[in-house]
C-alpha cells in the first residue's frame, strides 16, 4: 500500500526552505563580518598602545637629553677648575723653587760674611796684642817724658796714630760685619719660614687637584653611563666633527698671521717631513684616516698617548688662535702657522697660553691630559691647511710608535 503526504504540509515545507537557507546565509555573513572585525579592533587597540609608548619613550629621551647636556656642562666645569688648580701648582712649584735657590744663595752669603768677620776678629786681635806690647815699652807720654830724639818722638807717635785708626776701623768692620751677619741669620730664616709656607700650598693645591680630578672622574663615569647606544655615540661624533670643521673654517677666515708676522722664517710647508712631535713619546693609538669607534667616522689627525700633566709643545711658531674648552675634545688650542696652515692640540688638562700670543717652536702651549670625556691621558693632534686634513705622520719626524 503506497500513503501520500498532504498537499497542503509538503507546499509549506517548500516555501519554508528557502527562508530558512536566507537567515542561515545572514548567519553566516554576520559571523564573518565579525570574523573581519575583531583583528582590526585589535589592531587599532595595538597601535594606541604603541603610539602611547612611542610618547613616552620621546619625552624620556629628552629628559635623558638634557641630563646628557648638563653632564656635558658639569664635565667642562670640573675641567676648567683642574685647569686652573694645575696651573696653580705650577706656579707653586716654580716659586717653590725660586724660594729655595735664594735660601741657597743667602747661605752662601752668610758662609762668606762669618769668614770675613773671623779674619777681621783675627786682625783686631793681633793689633790689640801689638798695642799691648808696644804700650808696655814705650807708650806716647813716656816718650815725650824722656825728652829723647824728635825725629824717633814723631815717628812713634805717628805710629801709634796710623795704630789706632786701624784698630778703630777693625773694629768698626768687626760691628757691621757682626749686624749684617744677624740680618743674614735674619733673612735665611724668614726664607725658611717662606719656603715651609710654599710647600704647605702647594700639598693643599694638588690635594684640592686630586679632588677635581675625583670629581671630574665621577661626572664623566655618571656621563657614560648615560650614553647607552651606539646611535647617540654616532650622532655625537658627527656632531663634534662638524663643530670643528666650522670652527677650523672660521678661524681659517679669521687667520692674517701672513700679514702679521714680520719677522723672517723658515715656513712651515718648507719643514714638512721635519717637524718634531708635540710629545716626547710618540705612541700612536689611533692613525689617521682609521675608523673612530668602529663607526662610520675617520680620524682626521691621530691620537697620541700622553702622560698626566706632560708638556705639550707648539710643532712650529705661530700664534694662538683658539684656547678653550670644545665639545668632544676638552680643551682644545689650535696654532696658526700662516699661509693657510692650522696645528689642533685637544683632550688637554690645561691650556699655558691664550688667544693672541704668539708662541716658537718648542714651546710649551698646555698640559696633557684626558679632557672631553677620554678615560686616559692622550692628545688629539692635527694639521690642516686651508681646512682640508693632513696626515701628521708626514709632517712630523719620525714616523712614531703604536701603542
Amino acid at each position: 500500500m503506497i500513503y501520500a503526504l498532504p498537499l497542503g504540509r509538503d507546499a509549506r515545507i517548500k516555501r519554508g526552505f528557502p527562508c530558512l537557507l536566507g537567515c542561515a546565509a545572514a548567519l553566516l555573513a554576520l559571523q564573518n563580518v565579525a570574523a573581519i572585525e575583531t583583528p582590526i579592533e585589535n589592531h587599532e587597540r595595538d597601535l594606541g598602545l604603541i603610539e602611547q609608548r612611542i610618547e613616552t619613550l620621546g619625552s624620556e629621551l629628552g629628559i635623558q637629553h638634557e641630563e646628557r647636556r648638563a653632564l656635558v656642562a658639569e664635565l667642562e666645569q670640573r675641567e676648567r677648575e683642574v685647569a686652573e688648580r694645575a696651573l696653580a701648582e705650577r706656579e707653586l712649584e716654580r716659586r717653590h723653587a725660586e724660594q729655595r735657590r735664594l735660601g741657597e744663595a743667602l747661605a752662601e752669603r752668610q758662609r762668606a760674611r762669618e769668614a770675613e768677620l773671623a779674619r777681621a776678629l783675627k786682625h783686631l786681635s793681633e793689633l790689640v796684642r801689638q798695642a799691648y806690647v808696644l804700650g808696655g815699652r814705650s807708650d806716647r807720654l813716656r816718650a815725650l817724658l824722656d825728652q829723647d830724639d824728635p825725629a824717633r818722638i814723631s815717628r812713634l807717635l805717628s805710629y801709634f796714630a796710623y795704630l789706632n785708626r786701624e784698630r778703630l776701623s777693625h773694629i768698626e768692620t768687626v760691628r757691621t760685619g757682626a749686624a749684617q751677619l744677624a740680618r743674614l741669620r735674619e733673612e735665611a730664616e724668614a726664607s725658611t719660614r717662606e719656603l715651609a709656607r710654599l710647600a704647605a700650598e702647594a700639598g693643599a693645591a694638588r690635594a684640592a687637584l686630586e679632588a677635581a680630578r675625583s670629581e671630574r672622574a665621577q661626572a664623566l663615569a655618571a656621563l657614560e653611563v648615560d650614553i647607552a647606544t651606539h646611535a647617540e655615540d654616532l650622532h655625537k661624533l658627527e656632531t663634534d666633527a662638524e663643530a670643528l670643521r666650522q670652527l677650523v673654517e672660521q678661524l681659517r677666515r679669521r687667520a692674517e698671521i701672513s700679514v702679521e708676522l714680520d719677522i723672517r722664517r723658515e715656513s712651515f710647508a718648507a719643514r714638512r717631513g721635519r717637524l718634531a712631535w708635540p710629545l716626547l713619546e710618540r705612541r700612536i693609538l689611533a692613525a689617521f684616516g682609521s675608523r673612530k669607534g668602529g663607526g662610520e667616522l675617520h680620524w682626521d689627525g691621530v691620537l697620541l698617548a700622553a702622560r698626566e700633566g706632560e708638556e705639550v709643545r707648539a710643532v712650529h711658531d705661530g700664534r694662538v688662535v683658539y684656547a678653550d674648552w670644545l665639545r668632544g675634545f676638552g680643551l682644545l688650542l689650535v696654532l696658526d702657522h700662516g699661509d693657510g696652515y692650522l696645528s689642533l692640540y685637544g683632550h688637554n688638562e690645561a691650556l699655558t697660553r691664550e688667544i693672541g700670543e704668539w708662541v716658537g717652536a718648542g714651546e710649551v702651549i698646555a698640559l696633557g691630559g684626558r679632557s672631553g670625556g677620554q678615560s686616559r691621558p692622550v692628545l688629539y693632534f692635527a694639521i690642516r691647511r686651508d681646512g682640508k686634513p693632513q696626515d701628521p705622520v708626514l709632517w712630523c719626524q719620525g714616523r712614531g710608535g703604536a701603542a
